[in-house]
Protein backbone atom coordinates (compact mmCIF):
# COMPACT_ATOMS: atom_id res chain seq x y z
CA UNK A 1 0.00 0.00 0.00
CA UNK A 2 1.27 3.04 -1.14
CA UNK A 3 2.09 5.69 1.54
CA UNK A 4 -0.51 8.40 -0.14
CA UNK A 5 -3.17 5.88 -0.36
CA UNK A 6 -2.79 5.09 3.41
CA UNK A 7 -2.71 8.64 4.50
CA UNK A 8 -6.10 8.79 2.02
CA UNK A 9 -7.57 5.90 4.12
CA UNK A 10 -6.30 7.44 7.47
CA UNK A 11 -7.91 10.84 7.11
CA UNK A 12 -11.26 9.02 5.68
CA UNK A 13 -11.50 7.17 8.98
CA UNK A 14 -11.04 10.49 10.98
CA UNK A 15 -13.59 11.25 9.96
CA UNK A 16 -16.22 8.43 10.89
CA UNK A 17 -17.24 9.55 14.66
CA UNK A 18 -16.11 7.26 17.25
CA UNK A 19 -18.29 5.16 18.98
CA UNK A 20 -19.67 5.85 21.94
CA UNK A 21 -19.95 4.14 25.12
CA UNK A 22 -23.41 5.20 25.23
CA UNK A 23 -26.15 4.04 23.21
CA UNK A 24 -27.56 5.76 20.45
CA UNK A 25 -30.88 4.80 18.78
CA UNK A 26 -32.47 6.40 15.76
CA UNK A 27 -36.47 5.98 15.99
CA UNK A 28 -38.60 6.13 12.82
CA UNK A 29 -41.13 8.64 13.78
CA UNK A 30 -42.56 9.23 10.08
CA UNK A 31 -45.04 7.80 8.32
CA UNK A 32 -46.98 4.66 9.57
CA UNK A 33 -45.63 5.00 12.65
CA UNK A 34 -47.99 5.33 15.78
CA UNK A 35 -47.57 8.81 17.73
CA UNK A 36 -48.85 7.39 20.84
CA UNK A 37 -46.20 4.18 20.27
CA UNK A 38 -43.27 6.45 19.44
CA UNK A 39 -43.70 8.80 22.78
CA UNK A 40 -44.38 6.43 25.52
CA UNK A 41 -40.78 4.82 24.27
CA UNK A 42 -39.29 7.85 24.90
CA UNK A 43 -40.69 8.57 27.93
CA UNK A 44 -39.47 4.33 28.60
CA UNK A 45 -36.07 5.71 27.50
CA UNK A 46 -36.15 8.63 29.81
CA UNK A 47 -37.50 6.73 33.14
CA UNK A 48 -34.52 4.01 31.86
CA UNK A 49 -31.71 6.25 31.75
CA UNK A 50 -32.94 8.26 35.28
CA UNK A 51 -33.31 5.08 37.43
CA UNK A 52 -32.49 1.56 35.90
CA UNK A 53 -29.31 2.45 33.75
CA UNK A 54 -26.12 1.60 35.34
CA UNK A 55 -23.65 3.67 33.37
CA UNK A 56 -23.31 4.97 30.09
CA UNK A 57 -22.72 1.38 28.83
CA UNK A 58 -26.90 1.15 28.82
CA UNK A 59 -27.67 4.72 29.06
CA UNK A 60 -29.89 5.46 25.56
CA UNK A 61 -29.61 8.58 23.50
CA UNK A 62 -32.88 9.31 21.80
CA UNK A 63 -32.94 10.17 18.26
CA UNK A 64 -35.59 10.17 15.58
CA UNK A 65 -36.93 11.37 12.71
CA UNK A 66 -39.85 11.61 10.15
CA UNK A 67 -37.60 12.17 6.90
CA UNK A 68 -36.86 9.13 4.27
CA UNK A 69 -33.48 10.50 3.31
CA UNK A 70 -32.03 10.91 7.27
CA UNK A 71 -34.21 7.01 7.61
CA UNK A 72 -32.19 5.77 4.38
CA UNK A 73 -28.80 7.06 5.26
CA UNK A 74 -28.46 5.31 8.78
CA UNK A 75 -29.25 1.74 7.65
CA UNK A 76 -26.55 2.44 4.14
CA UNK A 77 -23.86 4.14 6.68
CA UNK A 78 -24.50 3.59 10.38
CA UNK A 79 -23.78 7.35 10.98
CA UNK A 80 -26.86 9.92 11.68
CA UNK A 81 -26.32 12.76 8.89
CA UNK A 82 -28.22 15.80 10.94
CA UNK A 83 -26.21 14.27 14.29
CA UNK A 84 -22.96 13.22 13.26
CA UNK A 85 -23.73 10.01 15.87
CA UNK A 86 -23.03 6.66 15.41
CA UNK A 87 -26.20 4.70 15.16
CA UNK A 88 -26.37 1.39 17.69
CA UNK A 89 -30.37 0.74 17.12
CA UNK A 90 -32.93 1.22 14.82
CA UNK A 91 -36.03 1.21 16.39
CA UNK A 92 -39.53 0.93 14.09
CA UNK A 93 -42.57 1.02 16.53
CA UNK A 94 -46.17 0.25 16.21
CA UNK A 95 -48.32 2.15 13.73
CA UNK A 96 -49.38 0.75 10.02
CA UNK A 97 -47.17 0.02 7.79
CA UNK A 98 -43.97 2.26 8.06
CA UNK A 99 -41.96 0.75 5.02
CA UNK A 100 -44.62 1.76 2.64
CA UNK A 101 -43.01 5.36 3.39
CA UNK A 102 -39.90 4.20 2.66
CA UNK A 103 -39.44 4.46 -1.16
CA UNK A 104 -35.60 2.40 -1.34
CA UNK A 105 -34.74 -1.10 -1.14
CA UNK A 106 -35.17 -1.39 2.78
CA UNK A 107 -34.45 -5.10 2.85
CA UNK A 108 -30.90 -4.71 1.46
CA UNK A 109 -30.99 -1.72 3.58
CA UNK A 110 -31.69 -3.30 6.18
CA UNK A 111 -29.48 -6.12 5.61
CA UNK A 112 -26.82 -3.72 5.05
CA UNK A 113 -27.44 -2.67 8.43
CA UNK A 114 -27.54 -5.07 10.12
CA UNK A 115 -25.13 -7.77 8.66
CA UNK A 116 -22.51 -5.51 7.03
CA UNK A 117 -22.92 -2.98 9.51
CA UNK A 118 -24.17 -4.49 12.77
CA UNK A 119 -26.28 -2.29 14.27
CA UNK A 120 -28.84 -3.52 15.80
CA UNK A 121 -32.86 -3.46 15.43
CA UNK A 122 -36.01 -3.31 17.86
CA UNK A 123 -39.50 -4.00 16.27
CA UNK A 124 -42.69 -3.64 17.79
CA UNK A 125 -45.87 -4.88 16.66
CA UNK A 126 -45.73 -2.88 13.13
CA UNK A 127 -41.71 -2.88 13.17
CA UNK A 128 -42.47 -6.49 14.40
CA UNK A 129 -44.07 -7.57 10.95
CA UNK A 130 -41.72 -5.73 9.29
CA UNK A 131 -38.57 -7.80 10.09
CA UNK A 132 -40.62 -10.89 10.51
CA UNK A 133 -41.72 -11.02 7.04
CA UNK A 134 -45.52 -10.36 7.00
CA UNK A 135 -46.05 -7.05 5.21
CA UNK A 136 -49.71 -7.68 4.39
CA UNK A 137 -50.73 -7.89 7.81
CA UNK A 138 -52.77 -10.98 6.55
CA UNK A 139 -54.05 -13.15 9.16
CA UNK A 140 -55.96 -15.28 6.44
CA UNK A 141 -51.99 -16.89 5.27
CA UNK A 142 -49.49 -15.16 7.61
CA UNK A 143 -46.10 -14.95 6.53
CA UNK A 144 -46.66 -15.41 2.79
CA UNK A 145 -44.44 -12.30 2.11
CA UNK A 146 -41.51 -13.04 4.04
CA UNK A 147 -38.87 -10.67 2.66
CA UNK A 148 -36.08 -10.64 5.23
CA UNK A 149 -34.53 -13.78 6.42
CA UNK A 150 -34.15 -13.68 10.14
CA UNK A 151 -34.80 -16.70 11.30
CA UNK A 152 -38.57 -16.45 12.39
CA UNK A 153 -41.81 -15.98 10.54
CA UNK A 154 -45.03 -14.33 10.88
CA UNK A 155 -47.70 -17.41 12.13
CA UNK A 156 -50.72 -15.41 13.43
CA UNK A 157 -51.63 -11.98 14.06
CA UNK A 158 -54.06 -9.17 14.06
CA UNK A 159 -56.42 -10.76 16.25
CA UNK A 160 -57.69 -7.36 17.97
CA UNK A 161 -57.12 -3.92 19.11
CA UNK A 162 -56.83 -2.68 22.96
CA UNK A 163 -56.63 -6.06 24.68
CA UNK A 164 -54.66 -8.01 27.45
CA UNK A 165 -52.52 -11.45 26.76
CA UNK A 166 -50.50 -13.05 28.45
CA UNK A 167 -46.91 -13.99 27.59
CA UNK A 168 -45.35 -17.17 29.24
CA UNK A 169 -41.31 -16.05 29.90
CA UNK A 170 -39.44 -18.93 28.02
CA UNK A 171 -36.00 -20.46 29.59
CA UNK A 172 -32.38 -19.98 28.25
CA UNK A 173 -33.35 -17.05 26.74
CA UNK A 174 -30.52 -13.38 26.93
CA UNK A 175 -33.47 -10.76 28.31
CA UNK A 176 -34.46 -11.49 31.35
CA UNK A 177 -32.65 -13.22 34.50
CA UNK A 178 -33.81 -16.94 34.85
CA UNK A 179 -35.41 -16.23 38.03
CA UNK A 180 -38.43 -14.78 35.65
CA UNK A 181 -38.11 -17.70 33.56
CA UNK A 182 -41.90 -20.07 33.55
CA UNK A 183 -43.45 -17.09 34.62
CA UNK A 184 -46.78 -15.58 33.07
CA UNK A 185 -46.87 -11.57 32.65
CA UNK A 186 -49.66 -9.55 30.70
CA UNK A 187 -48.93 -7.60 28.28
CA UNK A 188 -50.98 -4.91 25.98
CA UNK A 189 -52.10 -6.66 23.00
CA UNK A 190 -52.86 -4.30 19.51
CA UNK A 191 -53.07 -6.93 16.34
CA UNK A 192 -49.64 -7.58 16.84
CA UNK A 193 -48.12 -10.94 15.55
CA UNK A 194 -46.73 -14.24 16.93
CA UNK A 195 -43.71 -15.44 15.85
CA UNK A 196 -42.75 -19.27 14.73
CA UNK A 197 -39.71 -21.12 12.81
CA UNK A 198 -38.90 -20.27 9.37
CA UNK A 199 -38.14 -22.64 6.91
CA UNK A 200 -34.31 -23.88 7.79
CA UNK A 201 -34.58 -22.93 11.65
CA UNK A 202 -33.57 -25.80 13.30
CA UNK A 203 -32.94 -26.40 17.29
CA UNK A 204 -29.43 -26.77 18.44
CA UNK A 205 -29.11 -28.36 22.10
CA UNK A 206 -25.63 -27.63 22.61
CA UNK A 207 -26.28 -24.15 21.90
CA UNK A 208 -29.58 -24.18 23.41
CA UNK A 209 -31.22 -21.50 20.60
CA UNK A 210 -32.67 -22.42 17.71
CA UNK A 211 -30.32 -21.81 14.42
CA UNK A 212 -30.89 -21.55 10.77
CA UNK A 213 -27.52 -21.18 8.43
CA UNK A 214 -28.62 -18.91 5.21
CA UNK A 215 -26.94 -17.42 2.20
CA UNK A 216 -28.05 -13.50 2.33
CA UNK A 217 -26.16 -11.20 -0.80
CA UNK A 218 -23.43 -13.39 -1.59
CA UNK A 219 -22.28 -14.01 2.58
CA UNK A 220 -22.35 -17.38 4.29
CA UNK A 221 -24.94 -16.20 7.24
CA UNK A 222 -25.99 -17.88 10.73
CA UNK A 223 -28.99 -16.85 12.70
CA UNK A 224 -29.39 -17.53 16.17
CA UNK A 225 -33.02 -17.16 17.55
CA UNK A 226 -33.44 -17.41 21.34
CA UNK A 227 -37.33 -16.98 21.75
CA UNK A 228 -38.28 -14.88 24.92
CA UNK A 229 -41.82 -15.25 25.54
CA UNK A 230 -44.51 -17.24 24.30
CA UNK A 231 -48.36 -16.25 23.77
CA UNK A 232 -50.70 -17.96 26.38
CA UNK A 233 -54.14 -16.85 24.54
CA UNK A 234 -54.79 -14.28 22.34
CA UNK A 235 -52.10 -15.20 19.37
CA UNK A 236 -50.64 -18.31 18.18
CA UNK A 237 -46.93 -18.69 18.58
CA UNK A 238 -43.95 -16.54 20.21
CA UNK A 239 -44.80 -13.54 21.54
CA UNK A 240 -41.38 -12.12 21.63
CA UNK A 241 -37.95 -13.71 20.22
CA UNK A 242 -34.32 -12.13 20.26
CA UNK A 243 -32.07 -13.19 17.84
CA UNK A 244 -28.74 -12.21 16.29
CA UNK A 245 -26.76 -12.60 12.89
CA UNK A 246 -23.52 -14.17 12.70
CA UNK A 247 -21.13 -14.11 8.86
CA UNK A 248 -18.78 -16.81 8.28
CA UNK A 249 -15.04 -15.27 8.23
CA UNK A 250 -12.72 -18.29 7.14
CA UNK A 251 -13.27 -20.13 9.88
CA UNK A 252 -14.60 -18.26 12.10
CA UNK A 253 -18.57 -16.90 12.56
CA UNK A 254 -17.96 -13.38 13.51
CA UNK A 255 -20.97 -11.80 15.66
CA UNK A 256 -23.01 -8.94 13.97
CA UNK A 257 -26.23 -7.26 14.43
CA UNK A 258 -28.91 -8.06 17.06
CA UNK A 259 -32.47 -7.56 17.02
CA UNK A 260 -35.46 -8.52 19.30
CA UNK A 261 -39.22 -8.12 18.20
CA UNK A 262 -42.36 -7.65 20.02
CA UNK A 263 -45.96 -9.02 19.05
CA UNK A 264 -47.20 -7.31 22.11
CA UNK A 265 -46.72 -3.58 22.95
CA UNK A 266 -44.18 -3.60 25.72
CA UNK A 267 -44.56 0.21 25.55
CA UNK A 268 -48.19 0.18 25.85
CA UNK A 269 -47.98 -1.85 29.34
CA UNK A 270 -48.90 -0.17 32.57
CA UNK A 271 -46.62 -2.24 34.21
CA UNK A 272 -43.01 -1.39 35.17
CA UNK A 273 -41.36 -4.68 33.96
CA UNK A 274 -42.84 -4.40 30.87
CA UNK A 275 -41.25 -1.30 30.52
CA UNK A 276 -37.78 -2.42 31.80
CA UNK A 277 -37.73 -5.19 29.12
CA UNK A 278 -38.00 -3.00 26.19
CA UNK A 279 -34.88 -1.02 27.52
CA UNK A 280 -33.23 -3.79 27.88
CA UNK A 281 -33.85 -5.53 24.54
CA UNK A 282 -32.58 -2.11 23.13
CA UNK A 283 -29.07 -2.12 25.01
CA UNK A 284 -29.04 -5.65 24.02
CA UNK A 285 -29.54 -5.12 20.94
CA UNK A 286 -26.79 -2.48 21.10
CA UNK A 287 -24.62 -5.61 21.76
CA UNK A 288 -24.54 -4.91 25.14
CA UNK A 289 -24.24 -7.34 27.91
CA UNK A 290 -27.42 -7.05 30.65
CA UNK A 291 -26.41 -6.75 33.53
CA UNK A 292 -27.97 -9.54 36.19
CA UNK A 293 -30.55 -8.14 38.71
CA UNK A 294 -30.90 -9.33 41.97
CA UNK A 295 -34.65 -10.72 43.35
CA UNK A 296 -36.31 -7.94 44.97
CA UNK A 297 -36.87 -8.35 48.65
CA UNK A 298 -40.40 -8.29 50.12
CA UNK A 299 -39.43 -5.34 51.80
CA UNK A 300 -38.25 -3.34 48.40
CA UNK A 301 -41.74 -4.57 46.77
CA UNK A 302 -43.77 -2.35 49.15
CA UNK A 303 -42.55 0.34 47.93
CA UNK A 304 -43.74 -0.93 44.04
CA UNK A 305 -46.78 0.85 42.28
CA UNK A 306 -47.44 1.97 45.86
CA UNK A 307 -50.27 4.83 44.53
CA UNK A 308 -51.51 1.78 42.54
CA UNK A 309 -52.51 -0.42 45.50
CA UNK A 310 -52.71 1.91 48.09
CA UNK A 311 -55.68 2.80 45.85
CA UNK A 312 -57.33 -0.35 45.31
CA UNK A 313 -56.53 -1.14 49.31
CA UNK A 314 -58.38 1.99 50.03
CA UNK A 315 -61.71 0.85 47.85
CA UNK A 316 -62.10 -2.61 49.14
CA UNK A 317 -60.78 -1.25 52.93
CA UNK A 318 -63.78 0.98 52.35
CA UNK A 319 -66.63 -1.50 51.21
CA UNK A 320 -65.67 -3.83 53.77
CA UNK A 321 -65.87 -1.03 56.52
CA UNK A 322 -69.28 -0.18 55.21
CA UNK A 323 -70.73 -3.36 55.03
CA UNK A 324 -69.59 -4.82 58.90
CA UNK A 325 -71.87 -4.54 61.69
CA UNK A 326 -71.68 -1.23 64.08
CA UNK A 327 -71.20 -3.76 67.14
CA UNK A 328 -68.63 -5.41 65.62
CA UNK A 329 -66.66 -2.05 64.67
CA UNK A 330 -67.16 -0.48 67.81
CA UNK A 331 -66.10 -3.90 69.56
CA UNK A 332 -63.02 -3.66 67.82
CA UNK A 333 -62.85 0.53 68.59
CA UNK A 334 -62.99 -0.54 72.22
CA UNK A 335 -60.62 -2.78 72.22
CA UNK A 336 -57.73 -0.26 71.72
CA UNK A 337 -56.27 1.91 74.49
CA UNK A 338 -57.55 5.61 75.36
CA UNK A 339 -54.77 7.25 73.68
CA UNK A 340 -55.33 4.93 70.48
CA UNK A 341 -59.07 5.94 70.59
CA UNK A 342 -58.42 9.60 71.33
CA UNK A 343 -56.02 9.80 68.07
CA UNK A 344 -58.82 8.58 66.30
CA UNK A 345 -61.39 10.53 67.56
CA UNK A 346 -59.46 13.48 66.56
CA UNK A 347 -58.88 12.30 63.02
CA UNK A 348 -62.38 11.86 62.89
CA UNK A 349 -63.16 15.91 64.37
CA UNK A 350 -61.09 17.14 61.70
CA UNK A 351 -62.32 15.55 58.84
CA UNK A 352 -65.69 17.13 59.76
CA UNK A 353 -64.12 20.56 60.32
CA UNK A 354 -62.49 20.36 57.14
CA UNK A 355 -65.10 18.50 54.64
CA UNK A 356 -68.28 19.22 56.88
CA UNK A 357 -68.68 15.01 56.74
CA UNK A 358 -68.59 12.46 59.77
CA UNK A 359 -66.97 9.49 59.78
CA UNK A 360 -67.01 7.44 62.86
CA UNK A 361 -63.64 7.18 64.88
CA UNK A 362 -64.62 3.23 64.48
CA UNK A 363 -65.01 3.26 61.01
CA UNK A 364 -61.70 5.54 60.54
CA UNK A 365 -59.67 2.76 62.64
CA UNK A 366 -61.49 -0.85 61.05
CA UNK A 367 -60.84 1.27 57.48
CA UNK A 368 -57.19 1.92 58.55
CA UNK A 369 -56.37 -1.57 59.60
CA UNK A 370 -58.27 -3.10 56.36
CA UNK A 371 -56.05 -1.14 54.29
CA UNK A 372 -52.97 -1.87 55.66
CA UNK A 373 -53.72 -5.70 55.55
CA UNK A 374 -55.19 -5.53 51.91
CA UNK A 375 -51.91 -3.82 50.77
CA UNK A 376 -49.77 -6.10 52.68
CA UNK A 377 -51.33 -8.91 50.71
CA UNK A 378 -51.10 -7.65 47.44
CA UNK A 379 -47.54 -6.80 47.32
CA UNK A 380 -47.16 -10.41 49.06
CA UNK A 381 -49.62 -11.76 46.02
CA UNK A 382 -47.11 -9.11 43.97
CA UNK A 383 -43.65 -10.60 45.05
CA UNK A 384 -44.14 -14.35 44.83
CA UNK A 385 -46.24 -14.13 41.59
CA UNK A 386 -43.84 -11.19 39.76
CA UNK A 387 -40.65 -11.65 41.29
CA UNK A 388 -38.82 -9.46 38.96
CA UNK A 389 -40.78 -5.91 38.66
CA UNK A 390 -38.56 -4.46 36.33
CA UNK A 391 -37.76 -8.11 34.20
CA UNK A 392 -40.14 -8.88 32.12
Amino acid sequence: MSRALATLLLALFALIPPASAEIHMLTWAGGGADDTCVARTKEIVDWWNAYRATGPQDTIVWHYTTREDRWRTVLETGVDPLTGARIDVIYVPGGWHPERYWHFDWVSALYRAQIDLGIGYVGVCAGAYLHAGDVEYDSGSPGHQDLLQDGVTVVDGMNGPNRICRVLILPDNPLTPNWTWNNVFTYKYWNGPGFGPEDGLQYDQSQRCWVKYASIEGKDVMIKIWPVGEYMDTCRGWAIVAGQYFVREGDRWVPRGRFVLFGPHPELTNRAGAHALLAKAIVWAAGRELHQEERPTFTQQLTTNFLEKSIVAALVSTAITVALPEQVKKQAFQGLTEEVREVFERISDALYRLVKVRVPPEDLFVGSVLTAAIYLMETLVEWLTTPAPASA
